[in-house]
């Protein structure tokens, strides 16, 4: 089997433990190089999963003919740069969420990659998790009538901005996590936001050196008439059994669905020293499986699926824009206080 070049620009967390592993261990895929301002971390990475080319300067690697595609797992606000010279590459781009922190760089990552005629994907990983896709069946099934309202609630620990994302003061929870949840709520609704009103609250996270709100709640009103209500925060105890909590209810008019992802107590472990929810949905321990057995790492799959295969995209860019330019309105109604209508 001929396999297609990858390669991993941002060896952290989300690149070096999962967007590596997936390149590494699909068939069809081959990691190529991974690229990180850090050498030593790219490094254990590379030789982790096989790479046999690691690089610190991402232009570097993009020179290389035989990549055709990259994941940019770069912090959420270092995306443009790199995404604007993949494109101009010629490299198919699998980007992490959200695509960009400003409307300006989204709209210029979106344009490169259309100048460049290369395939642009969005990681919104909760496409692909089955409780969601559950929930898009019963509406598109119309078992909920017409959608009306819906609630979505996902929170972090403290753990992520003091511990696990050394450049937290340069995002927050509404970038990092409404991202996900703005899209879940696009994408149940098959509409567009029109006008946003939001709130949010700072002094915890600062008082831990943290310089970044502790949370963002936004009401968002669609062009057909429905309603969401976004509820995002990094100032979750530590003491909760998962380092993050996702719940969302969707209300129409002939039912309602419940939807919890996170303390769903499928599995419930007890110890003496205390008490585990383990993930069952995104990231379940096999480690034997070619293809996966959670949604985390399926969706990254869908992107080589997409290249190799030319399958749809999981989430397009001007998609992944729209949620870009959502909160960006919703991060300025909650300074000013006052309603941001939506072109």
């Amino acid at each position: 089997m001929t396999k297609t070049g990858f390669g991993v620009i941002g060896a952290g967390i989300v690149g070096g433990g999962l967007h590596a592993r997936v390149y590494h261990q699909l068939p069809q895929a081959e990691l190529v190089a991974v690229c990180d301002l850090d050498e030593a971390r790219a490094r254990d990475v590379a030789e982790r999963y096989g790479a046999p080319h690691v690089y610190t300067d991402c232009r570097d690697m993009l020179a290389r003919d035989d990549i055709a595609a990259v994941s940019i797992a770069t912090p959420d606000f270092a995306h443009r740069e790199i995404a604007v010279a993949a494109a101009q590459a010629g490299k198919h781009m699998l980007v992490e969420k959200p695509l960009a922190t400003t409307v300006e760089d989204a709209d210029a990552i979106v344009q490169a990659a259309a100048d460049a005629g290369v395939k642009l994907m969005v990681d919104f990983q909760n496409r692909v998790s089955p409780a969601f896709q559950a929930g898009r069946h019963a509406v598109r099934a119309g078992e909920l009538g017409e959608l009306k309202y819906i609630y979505a609630r996902l929170s972090n620990t403290t753990f992520v901005p003091t511990q696990m994302l050394p450049w937290a003061s340069k995002s927050s929870a509404l970038w990092f996590l409404a991202s996900h949840t703005l899209d879940m709520t696009c994408w149940l609704l098959q509409d567009r936001p029109t006008r946003v009103y939001a709130v949010s609250r700072s002094g915890v996270l600062k008082a831990m050196g943290i310089d970044t709100q502790d949370f963002h709640v936004a009401i968002v009103e669609f062009t057909r008439g429905a309603v969401v209500t976004l509820e995002n925060s990094w100032i979750l105890p530590e003491t909760e059994p998962n380092v993050f909590n996702f719940k969302m209810e969707l209300l129409g008019s002939d039912g309602v669905m419940y939807i919890n992802t996170s303390d769903h107590r499928m599995v419930e472990q007890y110890t003496r020293t205390g008490l585990s929810l383990p993930d069952m949905l995104g990231m379940p321990a096999d480690d034997s499986s070619a293809r996966f057995s959670g949604f985390v790492q399926e969706a990254i799959a869908r992107f080589v699926d997409a290249v190799v295969d030319d399958a749809p995209l999981l989430a397009t860019g001007e998609e992944a824009a729209l949620v870009t330019r959502v909160l960006a309105a919703v991060e300025q109604s909650a300074q000013t206080g006052r309603p941001v209508e939506l072109d």
